[in-house]
């Protein structure tokens, strides 16, 4: 299977593959031609009939200087265009498996690890592309160098060279015995280092440190991570020694092959000397090209372990279009009937109905694990829905409750969302979340880096640029999931009061199991058990004592 798939992989560059093979076969037939002009020298302009020939002498040794000079260009131009096909090879690979990696549903990346992920679309595919360079043009060279010397050796004397090929039986043996070993060592290999990437992202990521540390467990962790290098260790052992004994194997008939010929050269009547060095020249010739091979053998192994890790990958189905379908008016939310389930779980929702007019503020709350987030998802498009409709007029921005900002400046994170917005827009969306003051007392201002994940910024800082960099999108629908949990509360109703303004005329749908500022939401929505359990104006919810809004905010109260 794989080498199908390899093949399929091959196939928009064949043109560039086969003017490597053909250079490929140029090259072995030049650096073939060499032996024979040995032959011709000893044979002919030095112990020929009548003594040395001097000028014979020059005129083969230029022969032979052409030859080795046009095959030294030649293996240059393969080298460059090998070089380039491979590179080109594996890019495209690495970026169809980054942008089908993004098309996987979400929940493949909720229980997949980090370092797992990235070592497969960093490491595999660079193991793969110094196999595919480096195996390419051995791969050929090998080959073809090794029909051309044998053939060579055949014209010379088919005996001798019949003696020659006797012996290769054993070592193709040997070779495809410790090969196969190589591929499981490889794929355990590339699974050990993708675990110790997972570790170092884990462990050594702030969060890691800190909890490791307020827990004392830095001993543990740091066992833990040479356990898995000692691991990689042995099997790097174990795949150094397998791969040894393929190239042991070839030593050895290469020590043998010429004392063969040598006895059946006595045996034979009419082995000119001339013929004897040529056919063990070409014996050393034919050592290069049958090395070649056994070395693409194993990296072959190698790298086909680490195909099989992308394709893995590959094989994974991406999660299906799930945009919400267009309503009749931009900002427009309509929903009807709307369930949906994780999984094989109990329904996080059951017969949702909303119907959000264009410029709408509405307030969605409810106690933990009602489905607030679920329905934020939902109308974002990040999940198809389980039954029901859900029609929303343009595009919707969801601002998550965990805020992801890049490494990078922090004008960089504003305009992930607004690429071509002024300093002046980034600045005012940052007033809007009272963030912008902070941003100018650092040292670089919106050109300060925020290190990775934020990590130099504090929560309700993260939390505020995140919010800041969605107003800057200038969604239709703006869905706001605790998006301002990590702020204090007199400082969250100002800001939830600033992002409405900022936001007049457009929808904006407030996620929160904090009630701030209800008061200026147009509509309150309360979920309970994946229902909506009430819905209206604030005043009019309150109108009702026993209800579940009013309960919700006796008790923030208390």
């Amino acid at each position: 299977m794989t080498t199908r798939r390899i093949l399929r992989l091959l196939r928009p560059h064949r043109w560039a593959l086969l003017a490597v093979v053909l250079l490929a076969a140029v090259f072995s037939a030049l650096t073939a031609a060499i032996p024979l002009l040995t032959q011709a020298v000893i044979d002919r302009a030095l112990f020929g009939p009548g003594g040395p020939r001097p000028g014979l002498l020059a005129a083969f040794a230029g022969l032979a200087a052409l030859a080795a000079l046009a095959a030294a260009g030649v293996g240059l131009l393969q080298a460059w265009i090998s070089g380039r096909t491979a590179h080109r090879i594996v890019h495209s690979l690495r970026v169809r498996l980054f942008g089908h990696l993004q098309r996987l549903p979400l929940g493949f990346f909720a229980t997949a690890q980090g370092g797992e992920v990235q070592s497969r679309l960093a490491n595999d595919t660079t193991q793969i592309e110094e196999s595919v360079k480096e195996s390419i043009p051995a791969f050929l060279g090998g080959l073809l160098g090794f029909v051309f010397a044998l053939g060579a050796m055949f014209t010379l004397s088919w005996q001798l060279a019949v003696v020659t090929v006797g012996l290769a039986p054993v070592v193709l043996y040997v070779s495809a015995r410790t090969t196969r070993a190589l591929r499981d060592l490889s794929a355990a290999g590339q699974e050990s280092r993708a675990a110790i990437a997972s570790i170092a992202a884990e462990r050594l990521s702030l969060g890691g440190v800190t909890l490791a540390r307020v827990h004392a467990r830095e001993g543990d962790e740091a066992a833990a991570f040479t356990a898995e290098s000692g691991r990689l260790a042995a099997l790097g052992v174990r795949a150094a020694v397998a791969t040894q004994a393929v190239l042991s194997a070839g030593h050895v008939f290469f020590v043998l092959a010429p004392y063969a010929v040598f006895a059946a050269a006595g045996l034979l009547d009419g082995v000119t000397p001339g013929t004897l060095i040529a056919f063990v020249v070409l014996q050393a010739r034919l050592h290069q090209p049958l090395w070649q091979l056994l070395q693409t053998a194993a990296e072959y192994r190698t790298a086909e372990a680490a195909l099989d890790r992308v394709f893995a990958y590959l094989d994974l189905a991406p999660a299906p279009a799930v945009r919400p379908e267009p309503a009749a008016r931009p900002g427009e939310v309509a929903v009807a009937g709307l369930s949906f389930a994780y999984g094989g779980a109990e329904p996080a929702l059951r017969d949702i109905a909303l119907d959000l007019a264009p410029g709408t503020a509405a307030l969605v709350v409810g106690p933990s694990g009602s489905g607030k987030t679920t329905l934020g998802h939902l109308l974002a498009g990040l999940h198809p829905p389980g039954g029901g409709t859900v029609r929303v007029g343009g595009p919707v921005c969801l601002a998550p409750q965990e805020p992801v900002l890049f490494q990078g400046t922090i004008a960089e994170n504003l305009r992930y969302a607004a690429p071509g917005a002024t300093l002046g827009e980034l600045a005012a969306a940052c007033r809007t979340t009272g963030i912008h003051e902070r941003i100018e007392a650092l040292p670089d201002g919106y050109e300060s880096v925020v290190g990775e994940r934020g990590a130099l910024l504090s929560g309700g800082e993260r939390q505020r640029v995140a919010l800041a960099r969605a107003l800057l999108s200038g969604a239709p629908v703006l869905v706001l999931d605790e998006a301002t949990s990590a702020l204090d509360p007199v400082t969250e109703n100002q800001v939830i009061e600033a992002v409405l303004a900022f936001r007049a005329g457009l929808t904006t749908i407030m996620i929160t199991h904090r009630l701030r500022a209800p008061a200026a939401f147009d509509t309150v929505i309360v979920l309970n058990r994946g229902r909506v359990a009430e819905s209206g104006p604030h005043p009019a919810l309150l109108t009702n004592p026993h209800g579940l809004y009013t309960r919700l905010l006796r008790a923030q109260s208390a």
